[in-house]
């Protein structure tokens, strides 16, 4: 009896390598039809937990692949003013510090990488057609003779000893396992993208701002902050060619941000936008801002451009009565804020530990319901720190609103919006049957703190 995993992220991925270097069967299911169907977006910093996660889950080669994969790291960070393009604390930049990657108070060094790379890393060894398997979009599941089957869109049923949705915000598992566990609007829109490193940029760039992390504020309106944070992804090229995967070109990922009131659109046409219109969004909204700073938006890679609406589960994350068969982990269940730096940290984490309890049990078979609800609850203690920490660094740089006043209209019109949307797919509905461990980026910590 396998592990049947739906989604191949990050957090789905880590646990399939933990589970193949512990000789754990399991097949991996994801809906896109192929490895590199969409954008998987850029940075992500691997750090604390996650980093430990990684040391379990994969085996030497593949931290050692990893590891030069990952981008050049610069503990350094600056604040500037997005209006005159000022440092706003010259004495940050040297309290932050600089030098090669540290590891600090015997926690591991903090990783920068790529996370389409990062991804062909945890992709790296699995057998497809055999363990992981891409255009199978899961229906839903069921649960009986002590067995769990899942239902994909294909017509097709695999059956297993544990189903573990892996599979994201729009969780089809969470929607079956927990319908009663919503998802609130932050009420927050994004527009993330790169901007190539070349020459010609930085000459045209903040200098102080081409090394480390960097946010740019804009405060000329308290009540209507517009937030940019940036940081030059470089890649260590000695051995590029003897890779078994493509680094990519060195960039600055970037991420703008504002409240969805601030956008000069209905909010249903911003959250439909296309590349170029994604790309038009920030220039049209940082007209004032100083020209070395928009050189970052007017040479950017347009074709990598996108809008999204930032959601978040609640921070308390209520308990809920484990399944044997059934569990989730990563953005499946505790879906966060990208301000605190955590959420790709969080679901290795969940990853490699469910892969340690059912290695330490000895196989999936003897997988109960007690494994199931302590992992959980782990989960939860984990979570609610890393979603609490999240909404904190949103309210001081980005001016997310306290939870308590989105609960009320955030979370029906999210719900509302993927009902309408499975709706158009022809999709059924099912109902169901039944101090901080994560250590987050310490430069996006003092960065938020100084606001």
């Amino acid at each position: 009896m396998s592990v049947l995993i739906i989604g191949a992220g990050l957090g789905g991925l880590c646990l399939a390598q933990a589970l193949k270097k512990h000789h754990i069967p399991f097949k991996l299911f994801e809906k896109d039809g192929q490895r590199d169907f969409r954008a998987q977006g850029y940075r992500v910093r691997i750090s604390g937990e996650g980093v430990l996660a990684l040391q379990y889950a994969l085996t030497p080669d593949l931290w050692a692949l990893f590891e030069k994969s990952s981008a050049e790291f610069d503990p350094m960070g600056v604040r500037l003013d997005a209006i005159t393009g000022n440092q706003l604390d010259p004495a940050t930049t040297a309290a932050l510090g600089a030098g090669p990657r540290p590891a600090v108070d015997g926690r591991p060094q903090p990783f920068s990488v790529d996370r389409k790379t990062f991804r062909a890393v945890l992709l790296t060894g699995l057998e497809e057609g055999k363990e992981v398997f891409f255009g199978k979009q899961l229906t839903h599941y069921e649960v009986h003779d002590g067995r769990v089957r899942a239902h994909f869109s294909d017509g097709t049923v695999e059956e297993g000893a544990l189903l573990v949705g892996a599979d994201g915000l729009r969780s089809q598992v969470r929607r079956q396992l927990l319908p009663q566990c919503p998802l609130i609007d932050t009420q927050m829109r994004i527009v993330y993208g790169k901007t190539p490193l070349t020459a010609e940029f930085e000459r045209r760039f903040v200098p102080v701002a081409l090394r480390g992390m960097a946010i740019a504020l804009d405060r000329a309106d308290e009540a209507a902050p517009k937030t940019l944070l940036f940081e030059p992804m470089r890649f260590r090229r000695d051995d590029a060619e003897d890779l078994q995967v493509k680094l990519p070109d060195d960039y600055v990922y970037w991420v703008f941000a504002a409240h969805r009131d601030l956008v000069p659109l209905p909010d249903e046409q911003t959250l439909r936008l296309d590349h170029e219109q994604s790309a038009q969004l920030p220039l049209t909204m940082t007209q004032k801002w100083h020209p070395s700073i928009r050189a970052l938006f007017e040479a950017q890679d347009v074709s990598q451009t996108s809008t999204l609406r930032i959601s978040s589960v609640q921070p308390d994350l209520p308990p809920w009565e484990p399944s044997r068969r059934v569990t989730l982990l990563g953005d499946a269940i505790h879906v966060m804020p990208p301000t605190g730096g955590v959420g790709a940290n969080t679901a290795l984490r969940d990853a490699a530990d469910l892969a340690r309890r059912i290695v330490e049990i000895g196989g999936v078979d003897k997988v109960d319901a007690k494994l199931i609800g302590e992992y959980e609850d782990t989960l939860r203690s984990f979570a609610r720190t890393a979603v609490a920490w999240s909404w904190q660094g949103g309210r001081r740089a980005f001016g997310l609103k306290p939870v308590e006043d989105l609960t009320s209209n955030g979370v029906d019109c999210f719900h509302q919006e993927v009902r309408m949307q499975e709706a158009k797919r022809g999709m059924p509905a099912y109902t169901s049957t039944g101090r901080c461990a994560n250590r987050v980026d310490i430069r996006l910590v003092r960065l938020i703190k100084q606001q």
